[in-house]
């Protein structure tokens, strides 16, 4: 926690000898997942820049609790990049210019609702996380029934519709949820 708050303060200060520690000690772990990951040196340059630009800019909006920057940073990097991906067209004949500025922005509210889902998702049962991650990931319900030892596949139908009947009862709830929801309807 302690790193945290200096490399927090720092990149929001631009302290350029802090700056440098950071990318020393975290780049070269999103360089390498980058590059394992169908990119090249360019694209996790431009990913780890804009995880910093979107730490600094959340930051500044509204403070955090970041218990470990290193392990923050890293997951806006991987979801940087895996939007990327999903997002690459590739065209032989001709070239788009990507609006750097607007992809920020769509990714810090992308990334924000996710930051909302998660802490949503952490109030349920263990039980329940546990059955929806299994769920969420692919598991079939036969396959979630011996991993969890229920006696019938319609158990675990059962438990994962109360679950997620659940999340999306305190999604809703929530007041955060009312802003969002006003927001797109404008």
């Amino acid at each position: 926690m302690e790193n945290t708050e200096r490399y927090i303060n720092a990149l929001i200060r631009g302290e350029d000898a802090i700056i440098k520690e950071i990318y020393s000690k975290i780049y070269p772990k999103v360089l390498a997942f980058i590059l394992s990951n169908k990119g090249n040196e360019d694209d996790a340059l431009d990913v780890f820049h804009d995880a910093l630009m979107y730490i600094i800019v959340t930051q500044k909006e509204r403070k955090t609790v970041i218990l470990s920057f290193e392990a923050y940073i890293f997951v806006i990097c991987k979801n940087i990049w895996k939007k990327s991906l999903k997002n690459k067209v590739i065209k032989t004949d001709v070239n788009t210019l990507e609006d750097k500025e607007t992809n920020l922005s769509v990714f810090i509210l992308e990334q924000q609702c996710f930051e909302f889902y998660i802490a949503k998702f952490d109030l349920l049962s263990e039980n329940c996380k546990d059955i929806l991650t299994s769920y969420f990931n692919g598991l079939s319900y036969e396959e979630i029934t011996v991993a969890n030892d229920y006696a019938t596949v319609n158990t675990v139908r059962q438990r994962v519709f109360k679950c997620r009947s659940k999340l999306i009862e305190l999604i809703k709830k929530d007041k955060e949820f009312q802003k969002i929801i006003k927001w797109g309807a404008q």
